[in-house]
């Protein structure tokens, strides 16, 4: 069993937990009580909050798929792609946007993912 790819498979899965959680509360709560935003839009933003659980979800699995002993490595090298590119997206979106790193900090939990995801890729 690869440890690396195993460790980022639990963190995958930690990260979709604080996904729910906290980005439930902080997030959609305040979404969904919005009544300015048009209905249309206020609706696709939570269905895309939901593509965002699923794909975090189908993250984990892909990293266990790929630690199992004899796992295939293309799952893993999908999920570690996906967290850098959320890692790099975050940080080039808090720079265009004046945002602070630590307000907005979804790059902290997606920048060790990716790096756990190469390590466990490269052994």
């Amino acid at each position: 069993m690869n440890l690396f790819l195993s460790v980022a498979a639990v963190f995958s899965l930690a990260i979709c937990l604080i996904h729910l959680i906290i980005g439930g509360r902080e997030i959609i709560r305040p979404l969904l009580a919005n009544t300015d935003l048009p209905r249309i839009s206020k609706w696709t933003l939570y269905m895309c909050w939901h593509f965002v659980t699923i794909t975090l979800a189908g993250m984990a699995i892909a990293y266990l798929v790929s630690a199992l002993p004899g796992g295939e490595r293309t799952p893993a090298v999908f999920a570690t792609a996906a967290a850098a590119i959320y890692a790099l997206t975050n940080i080039g979106m808090n720079i265009a946007l004046g945002l602070r790193h630590v307000r907005h900090p979804q790059w902290m939990l997606f920048a060790p993912l990716a790096g756990l995801g190469a390590a466990g890729l490269w052994m």
